[in-house]
């Protein structure tokens, strides 16, 4: 069986250092016994696809600890693509994915932690988590903060999302009064941007990894449900972590539930609901840190036999994230696939 790697920092004599710091930050006698499980968070005001996982990272942590593991959160940066682009900002983004991914690594190993929930959203914090995911190889759930609802404006007839307001401000024939009318309507709750767009997409595509609990892609941010999805993500988490580390059982690391064939669902998956081009870059880099041989070839070869059975914004305004989740999310897609 392999050893609980916090073992390494919570027992022996030599490690009293480690245990007194332990204790300050809350730890007891009997909590050196437990799996700690890094809550991998990346709340930040500055995006709307994060605005809302403070309160979410307690909730896993909360869940976490009522099933006998020990939860230590911490956050990663989160950069949001939006209101990055137009500007130098966008240097910074896809640089932002690695850095995300080695302080993850950098935290979780420096620390020990025996597993991870990995709470992630937007564009390029997904693909960063799921690269240390790969790397680090211990049991791992990954749960976004969801999609956020579509817009709706007086001045249309079709939902509303940020390409929207886009478009319009680029228009000389639209008047600033019906460029403020969109700008107020495309973004109107916290989430990621509505439609099937590059962070949609990778939270998608965990699902077909096996990463994540079904619903993870599609379910609304705004969505009664989606903390339930939180909830059993912290209890799941606790349960791998012990058939790990007590049951000896490797079916559970990423690697393992993410392997070749894994893969190829994924990008079956993403050919099929028509996900952003950015999924290529990130599924290949995720694939390379899973030791997995899934290059362009295996691309090309699936996309010449998948048809492409979605058509969500940003490739017509008439349907959206929510509309995927009403018409069976990502289940529904892979069953289809699968008939």
């Amino acid at each position: 069986m392999p050893d609980y790697r916090s073992r390494t920092s919570t027992h022996g004599r030599n490690m009293a250092g480690a245990r007194a710091l332990w204790r300050a930050t809350g730890m007891k006698d009997d909590d050196f016994k437990k799996p700690i499980i890094a809550v991998v968070n990346s709340f930040t005001q500055f995006v709307p696809g994060h605005v809302h996982l403070k309160d979410l990272g307690q909730l896993v942590a909360r869940e976490i600890e009522a099933a006998g593991g020990v939860a230590k959160e911490f956050n990663t940066i989160a950069v949001d693509d939006g209101i990055a682009m137009g500007h130098d900002g966008m240097l910074y983004s896809l640089p932002s994915r690695d850095i995300i991914c080695d302080s993850v690594e950098y935290m979780v190993n420096a620390h020990c932690a025996d597993a991870m929930v990995c709470i992630s959203n937007c564009d390029k914090i997904t693909p960063g988590m799921l690269n240390a995911a790969m790397r680090l190889n211990i049991p791992a759930v990954f749960v976004s903060g969801g999609p956020m609802e579509a817009g709706k404006s007086k001045l249309s007839e079709d939902k509303l999302d940020l390409v929207d307001a886009m478009v319009i401000a680029v228009d000389d024939s639209a008047s600033d009064e019906v460029v403020e009318e969109y700008e107020r309507s495309a973004c109107p709750t916290c989430g990621s941007c509505s439609g099937m767009f590059t962070a949609n997409s990778m939270n998608c595509l965990t699902e077909a990894l096996g990463l994540s609990l079904p619903g993870n892609g599609s379910m609304l941010a705004t969505h009664a449900d989606r903390e339930q999805l939180f909830l059993r993500a912290g209890r799941i988490v606790v349960q791998l972590c012990k058939q790990y580390y007590e049951e000896g059982d490797e079916s559970v690391l990423p690697r393992n539930i993410g392997n070749f064939q894994a893969f190829e669902n994924a990008m079956s998956l993403d050919i099929a609901m028509g996900g952003s081009t950015n999924t290529i870059l990130h599924l290949l880099a995720a694939a390379q840190e899973a030791q997995l041989d899934f290059t362009m070839t295996d691309i090309d070869r699936l996309s010449r036999n998948i048809p492409q059975l979605c058509k969500v914004a940003p490739n017509t305004p008439l349907y959206h994230m929510e509309d995927v989740h009403r018409a069976g999310g990502i289940m529904g897609i892979l069953g289809e696939l699968d008939r």
